[in-house]
């Protein structure tokens, strides 16, 4: 087998692109490999002082008992409250990995147990959102590096539907899947495919279903279950912040023993440098100036100076993008880098997502070169893919590690897959079982061979190919026949699977599921592979047992004496104890393959922290800060930056805890998205797993900086967050955002409906009437010169995702765009300039589901730069949450801008219209109610309403269209304002003109009126320049008093429009809310409580999943202290 870091692989297409890239190796010697010991000693290191921890035991992969038993459904103890410390660091990493652990393998759990339930389950009617393959079988092994895989083929005929396998999520790479014989269905077996040795199968003639949970992805927690379990064993720094919850944080170690640092990358001042300052001291140079704002400065400080630094980034203050710079994170990192040592350890900085690394990167990248990206899935092929740690080893050879574990795993594996060959070849044959293959284990005695072959000499069996000739066949004759099991291509006439997933999201999955660090190691299993075929077989035979074959080959010397009618079941009963042989062998030659793929690893990362080194940063994310930790934790690191830190779970950042660690920096915004779970039952109370680290040490009163000035959002718009960020400034840039085509002034609007809800054949909401009026509304600021990249349609529901892009992509007028039709939790960190908010929620049962979640509504709320449309029914809103209510609030203060009808800006001639409902827009090219007036190209006039592109061809204003030129008249006026300087003579006969521009002109002695005349005559349309007293009187004569008359008209009609508009809003806000002025007249004061004396009734679990309590008692409303009905809160909000 080749091995992939010797020798790169041709068919990455980007090859010749990213060695244009490479810095030439030739610049300076690669210095001598070292075999660091570390690694090895991670990996092999035991936990035997773990203090009666049974979690650190837990085998990596789940066990098919874990998977097969049901939950019991028993309440269990609650494991952590949000508030306070935890009992002992134990305590601490087992409730952790116990979570984590349950919510990764409680989807296919429960899949196996609906499917034992109701073995003819088809997807559509699963409840647990099963996907269920039959008819699988194995027909093939491939022997790689990272392991033994299989190869299967199965029906699609349970899943009802074709699939797009290249964008589809289902059997993605890491994804546990379960599987069952056919005839048992999960009644007795269940194995996890290979997720022990002990349950690979190798019989390629047993049946099998196959399932998986589209819910649940185990390979994101795997590495991150295994890091809890070595950190039990570990020093754990930072715990007593992390587990005792102590306020007060320290300075970093390495900054307390030298407090005097290199400021001046930061800091900037005409009276002297910054080169040497005490950041311990108290006060910080105050006569400084820097490109930070005062919040930046602070938060600065406290990374600077605190070994556990958290700081929240709300909406638009992270990047500061009209100056070209990144956010506070880059910046510290920059002084960081500037007072690093030569023998510091590198820097480890992380993401959640691998779009924020390499965002985080790209920044990084302009003050720091000697960077390496962990993991070889970046899409920026420019300037990260070159630092991926695959490309720099490409680019720079340093050969091999003396005594490392590379070489010795290689030559052992190649050992193993040709004993594994030879071992299996009678399943690789395709001719049915010999006589000596049975003899040699020891199925068949010597005599019983000896007599199969004196008894085969009498006979000439014509009913088999020519090619099969052993003894055993003679025998067995026509009871041998072919085993017609495989899987024959089938169309049951299905339509194709809708992509369910966005694409960015299952790219995301992909790559957190790839087994190796770089594009040599991507998804595609490399290595010896072997196909599987058993085409014959016995008859078979019902009635006896197994242990009845077996007696009868013990007493039976000579099998020719067996009936015919029995050989075949007898042969059937053989081939299975050869096949039950083999099994057992190959499981304990895979145990010890395991072993050879671990040293291989262990041999790989020798070879890596030689590279990882001799850089200055390293970046992963964070699923790659758990699955490499071996890696990393041999180079010691010391500072680790992690940015959306609270959009993760707190475990996966409990893994960057090294030994080494000494400075922890968090970065992100709790109030925006949480860490997503499988089980919604985990999130929330009692067992908060989707409260990150950075949330639950925020809610402890543990130090953090907020920033403060937004650059995202025009002021307008921002406005909206005012009821979640009541602190967030404007920086002055976000005023000059230019406006939306179309939409006049009009930055941002709340368009209110009650268009009812739908469901779709996913259970996922839509609404199909306000679907069709953003699909509208969409195309009319197209229309108006808005360009598709810079609109994003935002919703909280899958289904209505797909209901809009389906729409957008259908409509006549946008064919070959493409769209930006998104979900809000796919959206958090990104931006735009226009952004159109679907709500989809309208009934009258009250329920208003995801968009009760209030971090989700701040991710959507705070995306658009320059204009901001929510659709939805704000009635139902403000009633139901007081969140949306202060939002509505906020937006029908002055300017009001929420209402029943959306007022469009006709850009031709400022004047107003308004829509209502979807119908609209079909009556509408895009302008206001007026004619165009404009003229074709043919002569005629436009006969089309008012639009605001080009007659021609609708693509630029009318008002632009030249008009035919008119002759300048000439007239005597009796006016001294229409004195030519240069003439004089009797009033009755001045000229008009001050000067007439044409040198062919000759002049006469004639009078001056006279000339003119004659001269306009001839020259009807030159240029003839007026007194600036007399040009006022020329226009209205050349036809302005119609001009006039016009902008009179328009500006009667705007002043009665405005009003108009004015009445309106007036009458929509009573609509929608009645005469109501405050949040506690608007929302539903039942929802409320306004005092503590509310008593937990009980508890159940919603329909969306959450958990929520039930209270009795009493409550202050706006009126009068009433008794309270029984009333259901969310507990989150209970806090």
């Amino acid at each position: 087998m080749t091995d992939p870091d010797e020798y790169p692989l041709e068919r990455f297409s980007q090859r010749n692109s990213i060695q244009r890239n490479r810095q030439s190796s030739s610049q300076g010697s690669a210095p001598p490999l070292r075999l660091n010991p570390a690694i090895k000693e991670y990996i092999r290191g035991t936990t035997s002082s773990n203090g009666g921890l049974t979690f650190v035991n837990q085998p990596e992969v789940p066990t098919s008992d874990e998977i097969s038993v049901p939950d019991d459904g028993t309440e269990q103890e609650v494991p952590f409250s949000v508030i306070g410390s935890w009992a002992s660091k134990q305590k601490y990493l087992s409730d952790h990995y116990a979570l984590l652990r349950e919510d990764g393998v409680a989807p296919l759990r429960n899949v196996v147990s609906e499917l034992k339930a109701n073995p003819d389950t088809l997807e559509q009617d699963s409840v647990e959102q099963s996907q269920i393959y039959e008819k699988v079988f194995i027909v093939g092994l491939t022997f790689a590096q990272q392991g033994v895989a299989a190869k299967v083929t199965f029906s699609l005929r349970r899943t009802g539907k074709k699939i797009i396998w290249e964008q589809s999520k289902r059997l993605i790479q890491g994804t546990l899947v379960a599987l069952t014989p056919a005839d048992d269905m999960f009644q007795t077996i269940c194995k996890i495919f290979f997720g022990d040795p002990n349950d690979i199968e190798i019989d390629p003639q047993q049946e099998w279903i196959m399932v998986e949970s589209s819910r649940g992805y185990f390979e994101a927690y795997r590495h991150t279950l295994k890091s809890l379990q070595k950190i039990a064993s570990e020093t754990f720094p930072l715990s007593n912040y992390l587990v005792d919850v102590e306020q007060e944080v320290r300075p970093p170690r390495y900054v307390e023993q030298q407090p005097f640092k290199d400021m001046s990358a930061v800091l900037q001042s005409g009276s002297g440098t910054y080169n040497h300052v005490d950041i311990l001291d108290g006060e910080w140079p105050n006569d400084a100036t820097s490109d930070l704002d005062a919040s930046q400065l602070a938060a600065l400080r406290r990374i600077l100076t605190k070994e556990l630094a958290i700081v929240q980034g709300p909406p638009g203050t992270a990047y500061i993008r009209y100056l070209g710079k990144t956010h506070v994170s880059v910046v510290a990192l920059r002084v960081l880098l500037e007072n690093k040592q030569d023998d510091d350890p590198p820097i480890l900085v992380a993401a959640h997502t691998n779009h924020a690394l390499d965002q985080l990167l790209r920044y990084i990248a302009p003050i720091e070169s000697k960077f390496i990206r962990l993991g070889g899935m970046s899409t920026d092929h420019e300037i990260i893919k070159p630092r991926t740690l695959y490309e720099v080893k490409q680019a720079t050879k340093l050969g091999i590690v003396p005594g490392g574990s590379k070489g010795p795993a290689l030559g052992g594996m190649r050992a193993l897959v040709k004993e594994m060959q030879g071992l299996l070849k009678p399943l690789t044959e395709g001719k049915p079982l010999d006589e000596e293959v049975l003899k040699e284990h020891k199925i068949l005695t010597e005599d019983q061979c000896k007599s199969l072959l004196k008894g085969s000499e009498k006979w000439i069996d014509t009913s088999l190919p020519d090619s099969i000739t052993a003894a055993i066949h003679k025998w067995a004759g026509e009871e041998l026949i072919e085993a017609n099991r495989r899987t024959q291509p089938e169309d049951y006439g299905f339509v194709y699977e809708e992509i369910d997933l966005e694409y960015e999201q299952l790219k995301e999955l992909e790559a957190e599921g790839k087994v190796g660090g770089g594009e040599d190691d991507d998804e595609t299993l490399r290595g010896e592979r072997l196909s599987l075929s058993e085409p014959w077989t016995g008859r078979e035979q019902m009635g006896r047992s197994k242990d009845n074959w077996d007696s009868l080959l013990k007493k039976t010397n000579d099998l020719w004496q067996v009936p015919p009618e029995g050989r075949g079941p007898l042969y059937r009963h053989m081939q299975q104890r050869l096949k039950d042989i083999l099994v057992s062998k190959m499981r304990r030659l895979m145990v010890v393959y395991e072993k050879r793929v671990t040293e291989l690893k262990i041999g790989k990362w020798e070879i890596d922290t030689n590279y990882l080194k001799e850089a200055r940063i390293i970046g992963c994310t964070l699923t790659g800060i758990s699955k490499y930790r071996a890696l990393l934790h041999s180079l010691q690191p010391k500072i680790v930056l992690i940015e959306e830190a609270a959009e993760t779970l707190e475990a996966q950042v409990t893994a960057a805890c090294f030994d080494s660690l000494e400075h922890l920096i968090l970065v992100g915004d709790h109030q925006q998205l949480r860490g997503q779970c499988n089980e919604k039952q985990l999130e929330g109370k009692p067992w908060y797993l989707d409260v990150s680290m950075f949330e639950r040490l925020v809610r402890n009163n543990v130090g953090f900086s907020q920033l403060s000035r937004q650059r995202r959002m025009h002021p307008e718009i921002r406005r909206g967050l005012m009821p979640i960020y009541p602190n967030l400034e404007d920086h002055p840039s976000v005023a000059l955002r230019p406006p939306v085509p179309g939409m006049g002034l009009l930055r941002s609007y709340f368009f209110s409906h009650d268009w009812p809800e739908d469901t779709d054949d996913l259970m996922s909401k839509v609404n199909r009437t306000e679907a069709d009026m953003i699909v509208n509304f969409f195309n009319y600021l197209v229309i108006n010169g808005a360009k598709t990249k810079d609109i994003t349609v935002l919703t909280f529901y899958n289904g209505q995702r797909k209901l809009i892009l389906s729409s957008l992509r259908k409509h006549a007028n946008l064919q070959g765009e493409i769209f930006k039709v998104v979900t809000v939790d796919s959206y958090q960190g990104e931006e735009n300039g226009i952004v159109l908010l679907s709500l989809v929620r309208s009934n009258l049962n009250k329920q208003i589901g995801f968009l009760s979640v209030a971090n989700r509504v701040c991710v959507a709320l705070s995306r658009a730069q320059q204009g901001f449309y929510i659709f939805g029914d704000a009635g139902l809103l403000s009633r139901q949450s007081r969140l949306w209510c202060k939002l509505v609030k906020a937006m029908s203060e002055n300017p009001r801008r929420v209402g029943l009808v959306l007022p469009l800006t006709c850009q031709n001639h400022q004047s107003v219209t308004y829509a209502k409902d979807p119908d609209y827009f079909n009556t509408s090219s895009g302008g206001c109610e007026k004619a165009c007036g404009g003229q074709l190209p043919c002569g005629h006039g436009c006969a089309i309403r008012c639009h605001p592109c080009a007659c021609e061809r609708n693509g630029s204003s009318p008002s632009k269209l030249q008009t035919a030129s008119m002759p300048l008249p000439a007239f005597p006026l009796n006016n001294d304002a229409y004195r030519s300087k240069n003439r004089s003579g009797p009033r009755d006969q001045i000229s008009p003109t001050k000067a007439v521009h044409d040198s062919s002109s000759k002049r006469s002695s004639q009078s001056p009126i006279k000339e003119d005349y004659r001269f306009l005559s001839a020259h009807p349309h030159a240029l003839v320049e007026l007194t600036p007293e007399a040009q006022p009187f020329r226009d209205f004569a050349d036809g302005g008093h119609v001009a006039a008359d016009a902008a009179a008209a328009s500006r009667a009609a705007d002043a009665a429009a405005k009003e108009r508009h004015s009445r309106l809003d007036a009458e929509h806000h009573t609509a929608l809310f009645g005469n109501s002025s405050g949040i506690d007249d608007l929302i539903d004061t039942s929802l409320i409580p306004r005092t503590n004396e509310l008593k937990l009734a009980g508890t159940r679990q919603a329909r969306d999943g959450t958990i929520r309590n039930t209270y009795e008692g009493s409550y202050s409303s706006p009126v009068a202290t009433q008794t309270c009905k029984t009333q259901e809160f969310s507990l989150i909000d209970m806090e």
